[in-house]
């Protein structure tokens, strides 16, 4: 059950250590005690229970996780003899694809997930593949046991006397769009970025400075930095392609000119090569935009925003344009919670009215325009003002019941042995 801490690689996986035996078997699958362990601990971690003041709750977390993944083992144990239920390999790779492109884009760069997960894009497609098949079998499967079960108008107001309490409110929505026009570097800011790494580059190469000393005091990447810009062994395909280019090309110990990528200039060191394996480590220098260069951006955005307050169905045409260019912050959003929304545009948000278009503000990378078109005020649903929601909730709850109780009777005749 690896998946799991795999879906929250963000968490507390993996931090407590692990303690090896088995704990259960559910037909031909074992049950690890460390991947309980490890699944508990998240789930304390979230519910802000330490187990070290609190051993009785934390126990008591353990054993419902642990009847959890018995339960999902069951499922899963009976849906891999259900002949009708068919998942192509082809399923499976697109699944395991877009799981893997999310977890990129929150950890920041393909380079960032490698390093967190410890293993190579090759050998986690490889590690994690069955996995996700498990995963899409289960939910598949339980979709086909519950797919007919629906609920009635008594049963939906059944529902609302029962769980009223327990409705969560639905928090401010925010419908609005923004144009964000980046920082595009002169040649300026990027002689005097290159003439950094060109002068660190004569200090290693005269033996005045090691690579890993500049390294730890000079380079941008914070992952790296620390351990004196080391990368240690990649496969090829692994990192940006700009980098792989030179790094390949170089023979060890040899170092790069400064070479451009996504993230900025790089110094690279090739230290080992096996086959389709590198050792590397680098000197990363982001660039830093000179005034000249806000200046430049800060003159486009104003233009859009004169034009804006008397052309404002243009807005929306520049918004979608800006965030297919440049893929920043720019774009059209509807009905979007708080939590999901950058702390510097929610800022900009509760400052304005609706079918109000903000003043430019700076942001990490450019200069921005924000027009606000709606604000829903939160509120907590009932069957008067969201009879779909409370329909929902009640349909899921019957559906989850309805399954639960199937799952108990079948576990009967399902081989479980528990340690």
């Amino acid at each position: 059950m690896r998946l799991l801490c795999f879906i929250l690689l963000f968490g507390f996986c993996s931090s407590q250590g692990k303690v090896d035996g088995v704990v259960a078997v559910v037909g031909n699958n074992i049950v690890l005690h460390s991947d309980v362990l490890q699944q508990t601990h998240i789930i304390a971690a979230g519910q802000k229970v330490d187990p070290r003041y609190r051993p009785h709750l934390f126990e008591e977390i353990y054993h419902s996780t642990l009847k959890g993944v018995i339960d999902q083992l069951t499922v899963l144990d009976i849906a891999e003899k259900d002949t009708n239920l068919v998942i192509s390999d082809e399923e499976v790779d697109r699944a395991l694809e877009q799981q893997i492109e999310d977890f990129i884009y929150r950890a920041g760069s393909e380079e960032n997930f490698v390093e967190m997960v410890g293993m190579s894009m090759r050998q986690v497609r490889v590690e994690y593949w069955k996995e996700i098949r498990n995963m899409m079998m289960m939910e598949r499967f339980q979709y086909s046991k519950i797919q007919n079960i629906d609920v009635s108008r008594p049963e939906v107001f059944e529902f609302y006397s029962i769980y009223s309490d327990s409705i969560p409110s639905i928090p401010p929505q925010f419908t609005y769009s923004i144009i964000e026009t980046p920082f595009i570097a002169g040649e300026k800011s990027i002689s005097e970025t290159v003439s950094i790494l060109d002068n660190l580059k004569l200090q290693i190469e005269s033996g005045t400075a090691s690579f890993d000393s500049l390294a730890s005091v000079y380079s941008d990447d914070p992952g790296s930095a620390p351990n004196g810009g080391h990368l240690g062994f990649t496969e090829r395909g692994t990192l940006v392609q700009e980098y792989e280019k030179t790094a390949y090309a170089l023979t060890p110990g040899e170092v790069s000119n400064p070479v451009k990528s996504p993230f900025g200039y790089h110094l690279i060191r090739l230290i080992e090569k096996k086959g389709e394996k590198i050792s590397t480590q680098h000197i990363l220098k982001q660039i830093t935009f000179s005034r000249e260069d806000k200046d430049a951006a800060l003159k486009i955005i104003k233009d859009i925003y004169y034009k804006g307050q008397s052309a404002s169905f243009l807005f929306d045409s520049a918004a979608v344009y800006h965030a297919q260019t440049h893929k920043n912050l720019s774009g059209k959003f509807s009905n979007i919670v708080p939590d999901n929304i950058h702390s510097l545009i929610l800022n900009q948000i509760n400052g304005l009215n609706e079918n109000e278009l903000s003043p430019p503000f700076e942001t990490e990378n450019g200069y921005a325009l924000l027009r606000l078109y709606k604000k829903k005020e939160a509120y907590t649903p009932d069957p008067n003002n969201s009879w779909d929601i409370i329909y929902q909730y009640a349909k899921q709850e019957k559906q989850n019941r309805v399954f639960q109780l199937w799952l108990d009777h079948v576990k009967q005749n399902t081989f479980i042995k528990a340690f």
